[in-house]
């Protein structure tokens, strides 16, 4: 069901470059990439650490929990929302990727998502 639905978001969003469900702990729960030269497990381990940190600062800074964040560089873009406390979604797009449509279609999946994981 998850590579489905991974697959959904990759191919309905422009520039994107594939899509992980990660858990905090940096074990990989499923991926889907365009292209095999993409390297998702290496992506969601290192995000995994910066999520849970991230996760971490809005919660010390009495923000609630992380809901989503970014990371640009210069050939690709990183959006990771958080589906619990112990599960993440990590979508990566191209540099010419839309990011607009990313970030609305990872809010409407991650509600599907969470679902299964209760």
């Amino acid at each position: 069901m998850f590579k489905e639905l991974l697959k959904e978001i990759v191919c309905s969003v422009d520039g994107a470059a594939g899509a992980v469900i990660m858990g905090m702990d940096g074990i990989s729960v499923e991926e889907y990439a365009e292209h095999e030269n993409l390297d998702l497990q290496l992506i969601g381990i290192e995000l995994s650490t910066v999520v849970k940190e991230m996760n971490r600062a809005a919660i010390s800074m009495d923000t609630g929990p992380m809901g989503e964040m970014m990371m640009v560089n210069r050939g690709k873009t990183v959006i990771a929302r958080k589906i619990n406390d112990d599960y993440f979604v990590a979508l990566v797009l191209n540099g010419t990727g839309n990011l607009g449509k990313g970030r609305f279609k990872l809010r409407i999946l991650v509600p599907r998502m969470a679902s299964e994981f209760e």
